[in-house]
């Protein structure tokens, strides 16, 4: 008879890994989500680096909510020559990049008769090509595990949003890509958040309608998705995947 007990023979109990004393990057850490995230990881006792481009002033304010102190840095992440300055003084300051996870982007509707090659450009420059160059350039520097925040978009076509959503679909294929190309050494996830905070332009109708759609009839909040980012971050077993905090949005 077999017995349900694994008994003395079965394989010891792997534990996660902590980031506490990690040196992780979170770029758009200064507002809205990234700003959730930066909290969650403080908390847990990572070293967070938290980057801006013009979000200084906020990036500042959350700093001294923080039970850690951050280093605080400062880029447009579309120049490749800022980029790689960031990269320099975080090494400088703290000597390696243990996580990165890539939360800054831009949400722009823009549908396709009001579409033009810059919009198109910046899109997929700041949400596809930023993030990609900043895995490359952490990759030397002691990088261990990455966290891509793409969307629902990503999967989903949203009338208006062709750049957006596109931009996204490919952050995703990117971390499917590299989790393969990265292994052992680096761990590549996602994690596509849902309706958690809506661009100021919408309007109340515009919310009610989208929460109508969600299975459990609610709005996520921040810190779902930074605790979310924090299991992916810790979860050792866990490669090139994407984890939905949606409420289910992601199901229709």
């Amino acid at each position: 008879m077999h017995s349900l007990d694994a008994g003395p023979s079965a394989q010891p109990t792997q534990s996660a890994v902590s980031i506490a004393g990690q040196v992780t990057l979170v770029t758009g850490g200064a507002v809205r989500l990234g700003a959730a995230i930066v909290r969650e990881l403080s908390a847990a006792g990572a070293q967070v680096v938290i980057h801006c481009h013009r979000s200084l002033h906020e990036a500042i304010a959350l700093a001294a909510t923080l039970p850690i102190e951050p280093l605080i840095v400062q880029a447009d992440l579309r120049s490749p020559d800022q980029t790689r300055e960031m990269f320099v003084r975080i090494v400088a300051e703290r000597g390696r990049i243990d996580g990165l996870v890539n939360s800054a982007g831009i949400f722009v509707r823009a549908p396709l008769i009001d579409l033009d090659d810059q919009i198109w450009e910046d899109i997929f420059s700041l949400n596809l090509t930023a993030p990609q160059r900043c895995i490359r350039m952490a990759l030397p520097l002691g990088l261990s595990s990455v966290v891509n925040i793409v969307d629902v978009a990503a999967w989903q076509p949203w009338r208006g949003y062709a750049a957006y959503a596109s931009a996204k679909a490919g952050l995703l294929q990117l971390t499917r890509v590299l989790a393969r190309e990265l292994a052992p050494t680096v761990r590549v996830n996602a994690l596509a958040p849902g309706p958690i905070l809506f661009p100021e332009n919408f309007s109340q109708i515009d919310r009610e309608v989208i929460l109508s759609r969600v299975p459990l009839q609610s709005s996520g909040h921040p810190a779902d998705v930074g605790r979310a980012v924090r299991f992916l971050l810790e979860e050792r077993y866990l490669t090139g995947v994407c984890l939905p905090v949606d409420g289910g949005a992601g199901l229709r």
